[in-house]
């Protein structure tokens, strides 16, 4: 055995040098490549979420959406394309698509009455960022194709992932419904 040994060191040593580098290879390598597309697409959906969150009253009444001041709204997005189709970051995004759920209500108000209103989204991430939603009524899926690129028209009818309106009611529930209301003062 000692024999073998002294023999083969060389190329022992050879094998975990290269065992060595091979290692730091993919170490300096990995972070270099940078976020995954699930990754991307997640971050994508976090910042639509927080676009439509913190849009203005106009805002959403110009999609549709009917909001009092003092109504708290929360939504959750689940992010499903973006342009340019080969961005890897998120500064590279010029448009993201999704589809989402806001619901707004004073505090106290139960989910189950409380306003929805849900579909696919194209927010264009300038400063300030751009949304855009199909408007309902007749011809809505004549919008919704104008709105939404070919390739993901696969995606506008829904959430793939059940958890995320999960979490949107649950959410809802702790900071809006579980919240107590707040008397209005009477002249």
């Amino acid at each position: 055995m000692l024999l073998w040994l002294r023999r083969n060191v060389f190329w022992l040593r050879v094998e975990a040098a290269l065992t060595v580098v091979s290692l730091l290879a993919l170490g300096v390598a990995e972070p270099l490549r940078g976020p995954s597309e699930k990754d991307l697409l997640d971050a994508l959906g976090r910042r639509i979420v927080t676009v439509l969150e913190h849009a203005s009253l106009t805002e959403h009444h110009d999609h549709g959406h009917d909001i009092a001041q003092g109504d708290r709204v929360l939504c959750a997005a689940e992010a499903f394309g973006h342009e340019p189709a080969d961005a890897r970051r998120i500064e590279e995004v010029r448009w993201a698509y999704a589809y989402y759920l806001c619901a707004a209500a004073p505090a106290g108000t139960p989910w189950d009455v409380a306003p929805r209103i849900s579909g696919p989204v194209a927010v264009q991430l300038s400063e300030p960022p751009v949304v855009r939603i199909a408007q309902s009524g007749a011809g809505y899926p004549d919008r919704v194709k104008a709105l939404i690129p070919a390739r993901y028209q696969a995606r506008v009818n829904g959430f793939t992932d059940s958890s995320i309106p999960d979490s949107l009611r649950k959410r809802y529930a702790a900071e809006v419904a579980d919240t107590p209301a707040t008397p209005q003062s009477t002249p």
